[in-house]
C-alpha cells in the first residue's frame, strides 16, 4: 500500500461546542435549580451546616476524617462550595466555604434555612386563623354531643 492516500475527514456540520446561541439568548437558558439537600442526620448534611455556619477544614470538623469526600458530594449535588489552601502545624490543608454568589446556592440556602420551620409568610396565616379553627371545632363538637 505504498500508494494509499492518507485519510482525511472534515466535519459535515458545524461544531455544536462551538455554539454562542445560548449566550446571545440568557433567557432562553434554563433556570438555575436549588441543590439537592442531604438527609438529616447523616454527616454529609453535619458537613453542609458546618460550611453554611463559616470556612471549615478538616482539624475544624469533628464528625468525620473525610471531610473533603463529604464535600465533594456536596458539590456533585450542586453546592458551589470554595476552597483554598491553608497552613496548619506545617502542613497545607484545605479550607472550605460555601459560595454565597452563586444563584442556585443563594436558593438552596434559603431552603435549607425553612427546612423543618414554619415559613415567615404563612406564620401571619397561621395566628389569624387557629381562632377561628378553634371556633369550629367547639361548634361542631357542639353538634356532636
Amino acid at each position: 500500500m505504498k500508494n494509499a492516500r492518507p485519510q482525511t475527514s472534515e466535519a459535515s456540520a458545524r461544531d455544536k461546542r462551538h455554539s454562542t446561541s445560548a449566550d446571545l439568548f440568557p433567557e432562553l437558558k434554563p433556570a438555575s435549580r436549588a441543590p439537592i439537600l442531604p438527609k438529616p442526620g447523616t454527616v454529609k448534611a453535619k458537613a453542609l451546616a458546618a460550611l453554611i455556619a463559616g470556612p471549615v477544614s478538616q482539624p475544624t470538623f469533628p464528625h468525620s476524617w473525610r471531610l473533603a469526600a463529604y464535600v465533594d458530594e456536596l458539590i456533585d449535588d450542586g453546592w458551589a462550595i470554595l476552597s483554598k489552601d491553608i497552613a496548619f502545624h506545617g502542613r497545607v490543608i484545605a479550607e472550605y466555604r460555601i459560595d454565597p454568589q452563586d444563584p442556585a446556592t443563594r436558593a438552596g440556602l434559603a431552603e435549607y434555612g425553612q427546612r423543618g420551620f414554619i415559613a415567615p409568610h404563612l406564620l401571619g396565616l397561621l395566628a389569624v386563623s387557629a381562632p377561628a379553627v378553634a371556633a369550629l371545632v367547639a361548634l361542631v363538637w357542639g353538634w356532636l354531643a
